[in-house]
């Protein structure tokens, strides 16, 4: 071409970087056939790369690309323009600038391209890596490389790995992402920072992400270009490495990610699970055609293996609960299914409960270390690698799952493989407990508790063997037994009380449990709610739970302080079905509780605080060393407490039936049920004695005394021993509260208010109390101590007969002289008309008198003893005075009726005499009274057994008391 004649190579190479510059390069193909020796095609590229502007669009120099590659003839073009230019400058400055063209080499820095590849190719990839850098149109690179993807395997395997990827995240799937992906970035990472990065912008479907979309046409493609990469690499160098084993490290970083995600996501790992059917699912676009047989050999049996234990893994890696989450799992667990070809039929997708009969001696040997989360895509994990067996067994996990959470209880697939293989009896039974705890605790509770115990004997075996050593069930550790008794107690808690009874007791087909079991479940079921009760009233709470388990349809009546409202509780409680103590008509158990709560419903009516002003709760009772002592807080807390004495005896003998401790020390343990009550019976009357004492009531406290202190031993009948004591030694209770009572001198307002004759009747009763308690007095020990107050009482006793007996003869005295002047002034003054007495008159009257004051004088005794007395009537009262004083006072204050007989009437000892002399003939013998019998008996008693004290020899036999 005669415009190009005589042109040098610089001015040929500069006319080819001026082409360049302009952005119209078809005139180079030309040059190259006219100056072949200095444009050759290396260098023409590189001048193509360094000065044609990457803005270009590529369809206007994609076929002079073609053209330099393949040398077809040129076309004919108009240069003669840009040769003037050129020809314009000296050869000197044209060699000057062509060495200082700084042209960009052909095969662009680090980049997985091979140095051998074709420079065509090495020409493409750099320049749509500068397309991507310099102005980011990476549209421009598709339709740069495409004219070019058929001539070139390397150029294929790039656009598909690299540019596929970049223009699908970029411009198709997430075109609002922040940062753009680049061809550099994305070229230079490896398997796991490219599955990460790539699906770094995935969500769930729910927010409008599609991550089944991105796994097939983001990962997909990118995987299979790494792995034909890596792969040609490879047989450069012939390594023995096979394809499968680089396409297994490239996916099992998709399946960690697949892991990782079921943690953070679960809902996304769900449906990526459900979309993407592993590595063979992948979307090459307009180049599905360049998938070939090695590709199939990299998708084989192992990498979907491995994918479906990606599934199982995910299951397993499930800690947190939440809606859908079991039917998602129940989702995967289909799909892994799906994918190993598992032909039995899954049940979790089946709403019943069907027997599982599954053979797992492959998962006995799982340990501790296959659960961790680094383990669980370990291709040597025989729980999550996907067998036969192993998918059965994550179906029945599932299944047992979903009962659980349908009861509010929600363990992980992880938790529930671990406590079903590795859990030992008391994990499992453990479990057992906060489920049933939670049932009982739902709000509302679940109502059909027939299918509550048909799901937890399920879990127990999965519907199959019941042997022990048969390692199926969740809770297949446990006893059979053991797991129908802890039912059995949740239905009682749950108040389920007619199905227990039906299932446990009137079944005639089966018995869960026997009647011993039964009896002791609702024994411990009663005592739990007594325990948990925060009152004692058996119409509330804990202890209505109580009571409601062991009472029957006929309601018991107790004796409580407030007698109307027990009427009303007795006959709300007429209607209501009560179930077990029909059942159990023997128990011992069930009587001792049924007192208990008796005790305890009786304590409710009462103020009581405990220590540190803790209010009384009915567990006090039970954890309670001595609760007899219970009525003393309660005296002490209740002013007119001590009023309610048969109610308190009532609680001590339903503490005592109750099987209660009633005391401390060995005794107390020892003593026979008899014996214990009439102990308990002793301290309460002792203790309400003491509180009436206290609170200053002594008629109450006498009263207590006389009607209740005095032993049955004392009644005719008992049994004496030799020296004629009542055998009762074991009581040292009633003696003490005699001699409190009775020592208890009235407070200075009572002796104010009270008049010489009640002094002397209060005097009286206390001499009596103490008379009473040398009687009751277990050892000779406490007699010279009640002696000495005894004696204190019967001198003040004496000080105040002087007393009555002087303003009695003042009374008489004033009688006396007002008689007199009535006598004198005669019936004259007394009445107008009438005459006075006549002097024999006055004298007879004034000797009558004095007689009359004589006699009185010798029937009673002087207010003051004469001055010259004897020494032994001067001398200090002794003990065996003391004593026979003391037994005289009792058997005239105590018993005055058997004093009555008056001595001056002879009559009456005669009566006597003929009664007993003629009662050998068949005489009626009059009755004797009771108490003039125990008189005798106490008298009798009193005087031997003082007597024995003080050494003094007993009277003969047939002989009187010592007074």
């Amino acid at each position: 071409m005669m415009v190009l004649e005589g042109l040098s190579d610089s001015h040929v190479v500069l006319l080819s970087v001026q082409l360049c510059l302009n952005g119209d390069i078809s005139g180079l193909p030309l040059l190259k056939s006219q100056f072949p020796h200095t444009l050759h095609l290396e260098l023409l590229f590189r001048i193509i790369l360094t000065f044609l502007p990457e803005i270009t669009e590529p369809e206007q120099y994609t076929q002079v690309i073609k053209q330099l590659a393949n040398g077809s003839p040129p076309l004919d073009c108009d240069l003669e323009t840009d040769v003037a230019a050129i020809r314009e400058i000296s050869e000197p400055d044209a060699r000057k600038q062509v060495r200082h063209l700084k042209l960009l080499p052909l095969r662009r820095p680090h980049i997985n391209i091979d140095a051998s590849e074709p420079p065509l190719i090495q020409f493409l990839i750099h320049r749509a890596h500068r397309i991507d850098t310099e102005v980011g149109l990476q549209i421009y690179i598709l339709e740069l490389v495409d004219p070019f993807i058929s001539s070139s395997d390397t150029l294929r395997d790039w656009t598909i790995s690299v540019v596929l990827p970049a223009i699908r995240f970029n411009y198709e799937y997430h075109p609002d992402n922040e940062g753009a992906l680049s061809l550099e970035l994305i070229e230079s990472l490896d398997s796991r920072s490219a599955v990460n990065i790539l699906l770094s912008a995935v969500e769930p479907h729910a927010k409008g992400g599609d991550v089944g979309r991105d796994l097939k046409g983001l990962i997909g493609p990118w995987m299979y270009g790494h792995v034909k990469s890596k792969r040609r690499k490879l047989d450069n160098k012939k390594s023995t490495i096979s394809g499968s084993d680089l396409a297994e490290v490239g996916w099992q970083d998709v399946n960690e990610w697949i892991l990782s995600t079921s943690i953070r996501d679960f809902h996304l790992a769900i449906e990526a699970v459900e979309q993407w059917s592993g590595p063979g699912d992948i979307n090459l676009g307009d180049y599905d055609g360049a998938q070939d047989e090695e590709l199939s050999e990299d998708t084989g049996e192992g990498l979907m293996s491995l994918y479906a234990q990606a599934g199982l893994a995910s299951i397993y890696a499930l800690s947190d609960g939440g809606f859908g989450l079991i039917s998602g799992a129940a989702r995967i667990l289909s799909r892994v299914a799906d994918f190993t070809g598992f032909d039995d039929r899954l049940h979790i997708n089946n709403a019943g409960l069907h027997p599982l009969s599954l053979q797992i001696p492959e998962l006995e040997r799982v340990s501790r270390q296959h659960l961790l989360h680094n383990m669980l895509l370990n291709s040597s994990n025989p729980l999550t690698y996907p067998t036969k067996q192993s998918i059965s067994f994550t179906d029945a996990i599932l299944m047992s799952i979903r009962i659980l959470d349908q009861y509010g209880r929600w363990m992980s697939p992880r938790a529930a493989a671990e406590l079903m293989l590795l859990g030992q009896a008391d994990a499992q039974f453990f479990e057992l407990r906060k489920l049933l705890e939670t049932l009982n605790h739902q709000h509302p509770p679940p109502r059909d508790w027939a299918q509550v115990r048909a799901s937890l004997l399920w879990l127990h075996s999965w519907g199959g063997s019941t042997q022990p050593d048969v390692p199926q069930g969740l809770f297949w550790r446990i006893p059979l037994l053991k797991l129908e008794r802890e039912i059995f107690i949740a239905m009682l808690t749950a108040r389920e009380y007619k199905l227990a009874a039906d299932v446990y007791l009137n079944s005639p087909s089966s018995t869960p449990l026997p009647r011993d079991e039964v009896e002791s479940a609702v024994t411990e079921t009663i005592f739990a709610s007594y325990d948990n009760a925060t009152n004692g009233n058996k119409t509330r709470g804990g202890m209505k739970r109580s009571a409601d388990l062991y009472e029957s349809h006929i309601p018991v009546v107790l004796r409580l302080p407030h007698s109307a409202f027990l009427k009303a509780f007795v006959l709300t409680r007429n209607s209501r079905l009560e179930a077990f103590s029909p059942y159990f008509p023997q128990s011992v158990s069930f009587q001792q509780i049924s007192s208990l709560l008796s005790a305890t419903h009786a304590l409710s009516f009462y103020s009581l605080t405990l220590q540190h002003g803790v209010p009384f709760q009915p567990v006090s009772i039970r954890v309670h060393q001595d609760p007899i002592s219970l009525i003393e807080k309660v005296l002490e807390q209740n002013p007119k407490g001590y009023t309610q004495l048969d109610d308190l005896l009532a609680i001590g003998r339903n503490l005592v039936a109750a099987g209660l401790p009633t005391g401390k020390g060995t005794a107390a343990s020892t003593a026979s049920p008899n014996q214990a009550v009439v102990s308990a019976e002793r301290r309460i009357m002792s203790l309400a004695i003491a509180a009436a004492v206290n609170a200053s009531d002594f008629d109450t406290a006498y009263s207590y005394v006389v009607t209740r202190v005095i032993p049955p031993s004392l009644v005719p009948g008992s049994e004496r021993d030799d020296t004629g004591h009542a055998q009762d030694e074991d009581d040292d209770i009633s003696w003490r509260a005699a001699y409190n009572t009775g020592r208890h001198p009235p407070t200075g307002k009572e002796a104010q208010e009270t008049t010489l004759v009640s002094r002397i009747a209060r005097l009286s009763q206390r001499m009596e109390l103490l008379s009473l308690a040398l009687v009751l007095a277990p050892s000779a020990e406490y007699l010279p101590e009640i002696l000495a107050v005894w004696r204190r009482c019967d001198e003040e006793m004496s000080t105040l007969q002087e007393q009555e007996i002087q303003e009695a003869e003042s009374w008489d005295y004033e009688g006396d002289q007002q008689g007199r002047m009535g006598m004198g002034m005669g019936v004259g003054a007394a009445v107008p008309g009438g005459f006075g007495p006549s002097s024999s008159e006055l004298d007879a009257l004034d000797t009558e008198l004095e007689r009359e004051r004589r006699a009185r004088s010798t029937r009673q005794p002087q207010p003051q003893r004469p001055a010259k007395l004897s020494g032994y009537e001067e001398a200090p009262m002794g003990l065996f005075d003391v004593a026979r004083g003391a037994a005289s006072a009792l058997r005239k204050n105590a018993f005055p009726l058997t004093s009555a007989s008056p001595t001056t009437n002879n009559s009456s000892g005669s009566m006597t005499n003929n009664s007993s002399g003629e009662e050998g003939q068949g005489a009626e013998t009059p009755r004797t009274r009771k108490r003039d019998v125990v008189s005798n008996l106490v008298t009798e008693g009193l005087v031997s057994g003082i007597g024995w004290v003080i050494g003094a020899p007993a009277p003969a036999s047939g002989q009187g008391s010592p007074e």
